[in-house]
C-alpha cells in the first residue's frame, strides 16, 4: 500500500552510495569466508559476492553509515531491486555499536526481474545473532542508527542484487 500524502525519504541510490559511505560487512568479522562488493553501473548499485558456510560463516551485508534516522512519519521501507531469486533481509538497529540485536524482516526476489518490495515497519521482529527472539519489542522508529541489506539464511553460493533505490514510504 502506498500512501500518497506522506513524503518519501530516499535512503539509498547510486548517487548516495559513495557520498554516504554505505559499506560491506561480511561474516569475516566472525571468522567466516563469505565475500561481497558493491559497485555502481548504469546508475544502479550492484551488491554481489559469494556466501560461504565454512568456518561457521554464512552472511554478506551492505550497511548504511551510523547516524540518527527517525522514521516516525513513515509506514515502512520500499526497495526497488532486481534480484537473483534468493531471499534477502532488511535489518535496523538502535545502537551505533555491535551488540548482536537487530530488528529484521525478509523479502523474496525474482530472478532477473525488477520488483518493488514495500515492507511495513510492523513486520520487523527482534533478532539476536541471527535468531528470532521471543521479545515483543517494537522497532523504535525514532531511534534507528543503522540500516542493512543482508543475504544469509544458509544460502551458500554466489549472489547478485541490483538496487535502484531504498526509501521510506
Amino acid at each position: 500500500m502506498f500512501i500518497q500524502n506522506r513524503e518519501n525519504r530516499l535512503l539509498f541510490a547510486s548517487t548516495m552510495a559513495t557520498e554516504n559511505k554505505w559499506n560491506i560487512v561480511n561474516d569475516g568479522v566472525m571468522g567466516g569466508l563469505s565475500s561481497s562488493k558493491a559497485t555502481i553501473k548504469n546508475d544502479k548499485i550492484i551488491f554481489s559476492g559469494n556466501v560461504s558456510l565454512k568456518n561457521n560463516g554464512g552472511f554478506a551485508s551492505l550497511r548504511s553509515p551510523a547516524k540518527d534516522y527517525n522514521f516516525e512519519k513513515f509506514l515502512g521501507i520500499e526497495i526497488k531491486i532486481k534480484g537473483d531469486g534468493k531471499r534477502y533481509s532488511v535489518s535496523m538497529k538502535e545502537t551505533t555499536y555491535f551488540n548482536g540485536y537487530f530488528f529484521t524482516t525478509y523479502f523474496e526476489t525474482k530472478k532477473d526481474e525488477w520488483i518493488v518490495a514495500q515492507i511495513p515497519f510492523n513486520q520487523f521482529k527482534l533478532y539476536c545473532f541471527g535468531k528470532e527472539t521471543d521479545s515483543n519489542k517494537k522497532l523504535p522508529l525514532n531511534n534507528i542508527k543503522e540500516i542493512s541489506i543482508l543475504i544469509g539464511d544458509k544460502q551458500a553460493g554466489s549472489f547478485k542484487a541490483e538496487f535502484d533505490y531504498i526509501k521510506t514510504y
